[in-house]
């Protein structure tokens, strides 16, 4: 249990309860020995008048759909976050809170995505809480267009600082917003002037009001960051734009009450023993470590309840009244499960069996978005190249928010984070770029791995192969980073029919992100690959004749040339087997009996793939066994780069031929 100070009254004292959240949070940054104490003194009033008079979220049901959703972009703020959550009646205990930062809280040093007790999405890398904040409020307006306001029908809220504003991807996110008019996006911005090494008049001097009005953002400043009114008056001025989303600059004293406030020595580092306890005296508060004030407890959540209930109660009424149909679809988004066994994955084969992957992954996206009215997505300006473009959908604008092609310009990081708020509204989002261009994108993806969301990255011109454009674009060490992170799928299919293999594959995963790297030089389609083998990640495709003296192992556009290599040494009395290895990570979720049927681990097995070498060392235990390649490419001709970097046939030929 905790101490209970005070009694309840009639009156709302509004500091009291503002106070309470600060003392909440230094007890828990004491608690733990560690966390950010100065966010938490200054920004107490912004997040406390928004969860009291605006934000619509039911602490007896924090994962409702409709619910406004809450993105502290600026999460080494948490303690503050978790402190209004159990004082504002949400699933959390005083015990949670006194296990901030221990391993296995509900309380982590940073935000992580946990819709039961009301955390609506992982933050902490500065500048993707903001980001992945256009990606809901996006899907908040598409959804809401689907279901003609019906069910769908909410703001989504940020509040974030200095830091956040400084990251490109804040800047990439919001001129994207100003462009689409999102005017239910609402950013609280705690501006302190203060980031964790200096004051920002050395770092970050820019005008930050004509910047957002250059991006159509609606701007509002409240100037006392203590004064409840005027940032209450701020988000209700902000809920009347019907145009563009706001940005609101709250002028705020970071550390406030600290002896140290308004300086970086608050930002990082918990306060002294001495520093707390003149602040309680300083509010009015006993010296006691946990304690409650059970007038503030109950006044701030009889203020959410008196605003929140009723609208809750409507919303329910209105999802009874949906038709059959409609309440399916309501469904399948509330449980994120969008059933994508039915979709019929249509795709027609050229006459003379030769296409790109890239080229067979647009025909089959466009059966996708044809199936369910949940895919939806876009290109970084390359949907062109990628073949990403859904050509019988209208472009999302403000003018048509149904619309399913999200034109992200050239803005690959945030593109890859609003695909992650977009999953979180229950929508199924795929994003896509060039496979070199990933490293643009890389820390939103590892958000979407972290978060567990079922993100599609289409990433194309996957190898040296793409010949004249050059090193810049031609990717060599990407593959190996994308296959380095936790909870991340990647798949390389060889072919038109590994292509429908794979989006079969990751359609019916239900959680966790994946990618699908296409190449854009045409390969025959094999007439030995298999659909239904690609959720394996690795299977046999040719298999020896006699007896087995070697396995190849290859992944998209180098299985042709495995197929053709294995081939030329049969004639030449050597019998290989060829692998096809769409996904390493889904071949090594099989069985070990499955996987030494495939690769017997007795037999020298080789690896083809124009890529770096440092996937394959579990399946091949010395460097003459792989044909790889750990250098930049160059400009030039295909078939020119190809012989250079001795991933032609012949050379092929030669090295496997020279290990026996």
């Amino acid at each position: 249990m905790f101490p209970i100070i005070g009694k309840s009254e009639n009156t709302i004292n509004e500091k009291k309860i503002v106070d309470q959240l600060r003392i909440l949070g230094l007890d828990m940054i004491n608690e733990a020995g560690n966390g950010h104490p100065g966010i938490v003194l200054g920004a107490a009033p912004i997040i406390y008048t928004l969860y009291a008079h605006h934000l619509v979220a039911n602490p007896n049901d924090p994962a409702w759909i409709n619910r406004d959703r809450f993105v502290l972009s600026a999460g080494h703020g948490s303690a503050l976050l978790y402190a209004t959550l159990f004082l504002g009646g949400f699933p959390l205990t005083i015990e949670d809170l006194k296990d901030f930062r221990q391993f296995g809280s509900k309380t982590p040093g940073h935000p992580e995505l946990n819709e039961k007790i009301g955390v609506d999405l992982s933050t902490g890398p500065l500048g993707q809480g903001i980001a992945s904040a256009v990606g809901l409020a996006i899907g908040e307006v598409y959804l809401r267009t689907f279901f003609k306001k019906k069910v769908i029908d909410h703001y989504t809220y940020v509040l974030c600082g200095d830091g956040d504003l400084m990251e490109g991807v804040s800047y990439e996110a919001a001129s994207l917003a100003g462009t689409l008019g999102l005017n239910r996006l609402i950013v609280l911005y705690d501006s302190n002037k203060v980031s964790l090494d200096s004051k920002t008049d050395t770092t970050f001097t820019e005008n930050i009001k004509d910047r957002f009005l250059s991006m159509n953002w609606n701007y509002i400043l409240v100037e006392d960051g203590e004064d409840i009114r005027a940032i209450d008056k701020a988000i209700s001025d902000a809920k009347q734009e019907d145009k563009r989303p706001t940005l609101i600059e709250v002028k705020t004293t970071i550390g406030k009450y600290s002896k140290n406030e308004g300086t970086p020595l608050v930002h990082g580092t918990p306060l002294d023993v001495e520093d707390i306890s003149q602040i309680k005296e300083k509010l009015n508060f006993h010296d006691l470590p946990f304690a409650i004030s059970k007038e503030a407890m109950e006044d701030f959540q009889k203020q959410i309840h008196e605003r929140v209930d009723s609208v809750y109660k409507t919303w329910q009424s209105k999802k009874e009244s949906l038709d059959e149909e409609t309440l399916s679809l309501l469904t399948s988004l509330e449980k994120r499960d969008i059933d994508f066994k039915k979709i019929n994955l249509t795709y027609e084969a050229p006459e003379d069996g030769m296409e790109s992957t890239r080229d067979a992954s647009g025909k089959v996206l466009q059966s996708i978005a044809e199936s369910t009215p949940f895919f939806l997505g876009g290109s970084a300006d390359l949907a062109t190249s990628n073949k990403t473009y859904l050509k019988e959908f209208e472009d999302f604008t403000k003018d048509h928010p149904n619309g399913k092609n999200i034109r992200y310009g050239v803005r690959e990081h945030a593109m890859a984070a609003i695909s992650n708020g977009l999953s979180l509204c229950g929508l199924r989002p795929f994003a896509s770029t060039f496979l070199v261009f990933m490293d643009y994108l890389k820390p939103a993806l590892r958000m979407s791995a972290l978060m567990n969301l079922p993100v599609i990255y289409i990433l194309t011109h996957d190898s040296i192969a793409v010949g004249e454009d050059g090193p810049t674009h031609e990717p060599v060490e990407q593959l190996i980073s994308l296959r380095a992170t936790p909870n991340f799928e990647v798949f390389r299919p060889a072919d038109a029919n590994e292509v429908i293999g794979t989006y079969k594959t990751v359609l019916n995963k239900k959680d966790g992100p994946a990618t699908i790297i296409l190449g854009r030089n045409k390969v025959p389609i094999q007439p030995c690959t298999n659909v239904n083998e690609v959720d394996k990640g690795g299977y046999i495709v040719i298999s020896e004749e006699q007896y087995l003296q070697g396995v190849i192992i290859a992944t998209g556009e180098e299985l042709a040339l495995a197929i053709e290599a294995r081939q030329i040494l049969k004639d030449q009395g050597i019998d290989l087997r060829v692998v096809s290895m769409p996904s390493i990570e889904r071949f090594r979720k099989q069985k070990q009996e499955y996987q030494e049927s495939v690769l017997p681990p007795t037999i020298k097995t080789f690896v083809i793939e124009a890529s770096s070498s440092y996937s394959w060392y579990s399946f091949v235990y010395n460097d003459k066994y792989l044909i790889t390649v750990n250098s930049f490419g160059a400009s030039g001709k295909r078939d020119d780069i190809l012989k250079n970097y001795q991933m032609d046939i012949d050379s092929i030929v030669k090295k496997i031929k020279g290990t026996f």
